[in-house]
């Protein structure tokens, strides 16, 4: 009898010590998952899917708009925009889309919500001021980062947590976009590809860093009406093209947790759809079908994310509020 105790007590003292070392995928999707707006049932809801556009859930049900998810690092929430309160706002809830919250207390007009790789800190922009910032989780210790300009904006966290980038409104040409890097640590910037009349948006890193995807408008060029997807090293060289300048406008890309693939949003007809693109092959998968089908990010318990560089950005701002 006591050995039965003891050998109990043993299993339960493991589950609890495994518990407590491993909680990071307690509440996260056990297989790679897609999560994403569209207006499947008449309202922008959010859903999650699996990688091949196969078994569709809703994840949130609300009378308002609900728009822009990401996943956190760890899979265990998503981050989103929702008018329900009056303005776009930030909001958090759950992977299974319960335990809804808003990230502010004081309601405004905040949009394009992205995770530090940590998972402490949460990117934005400000309507209001057409800045970035940054806040934690709970909306506490808002920092202005850098200004955008009207329209700009789209901030997105290098997979190490050292920079940001994002698209700065250019006021001596108006209609055109760059793409501007930002060192938390000392808050100096850079532009990438510094070409005066180009409109590159909604930037988003490659796992490892070394590449940016972004939509890119050429303006000004009549043979090329339509924006589409490019990449580009991070340290400067040519465009890629992605996808091609033929059908709908392609906006938002998204890696793929491997880098292998990317997401992105197409117009078709009256619709917005989703597809993905496979890099090395150039294979094109439609994903969605019905309704239209917006802002998709990719999470993989398979393929977590890098680890943060040594000073991750609670330790950057840890260092510049001593100074």
């Amino acid at each position: 009898m006591n050995r039965s105790c003891l050998f109990i007590f043993f299993t339960l003292s493991l589950m609890l010590l495994y518990q407590g070392l491993c909680p990071v995928l307690a509440n996260a999707p056990a297989t790679a998952k897609i999560v994403f707006s569209s207006t499947l049932d008449g309202n922008a809801e959010i859903y999650m899917m699996n990688p091949d556009g196969s078994q569709r859930v809703r994840l949130t049900n609300h009378p308002a708009r609900d728009s822009a998810p990401v996943w956190s690092p760890t899979g265990e929430q998503i981050v989103f925009n929702s008018d329900r309160d009056g303005k776009w706002d930030i909001y958090i809830m759950d992977a299974d889309g319960t335990n809804v919250r808003r990230v502010f207390k004081t309601l405004a007009h905040r949009e394009h919500p992205a995770w530090s790789p940590d998972g402490k800190w949460i990117a934005y922009t400000l309507h209001a001021e057409w800045a970035i910032y940054i806040a934690k989780t709970d909306g506490r210790d808002a920092k202005r980062i850098a200004s955008t300009g009207f329209l700009g904006g789209d901030p997105a966290w290098s997979p190490d947590g050292t920079q940001i980038a994002f698209c700065l409104a250019q006021a001596i040409n108006p209609g055109s976009y760059q793409l501007r890097l930002v060192n938390l640590k000392t808050g100096d910037q850079e532009t990438i590809h510094p070409e005066p009349w180009l409109r590159m948006t909604q930037p988003a890193w490659s796992p490892n860093s070394d590449q940016i995807a972004f939509a890119h408008i050429p303006v000004l060029r009549q043979d090329v009406p339509k924006g589409t997807i490019y990449t580009l090293n991070r340290f400067g060289g040519e465009l890629r093209r992605i996808v091609s300048e033929k059908g709908g406008r392609a906006s938002h890309p998204t890696w793929s947790p491997d880098g292998e693939e990317l997401l992105y949003q197409q117009k078709i007809g009256n619709h917005t759809q989703l597809f993905k693109i496979n890099l090395g092959t150039s294979q094109i998968q439609k994903l969605t079908r019905r309704g239209s089908n917006f802002h998709a990010d990719w999470f993989d318990p398979q393929v977590l994310p890098v680890q943060p560089a040594k000073k991750t950005i609670t330790t950057i701002w840890a260092e510049v509020k001593k100074e």
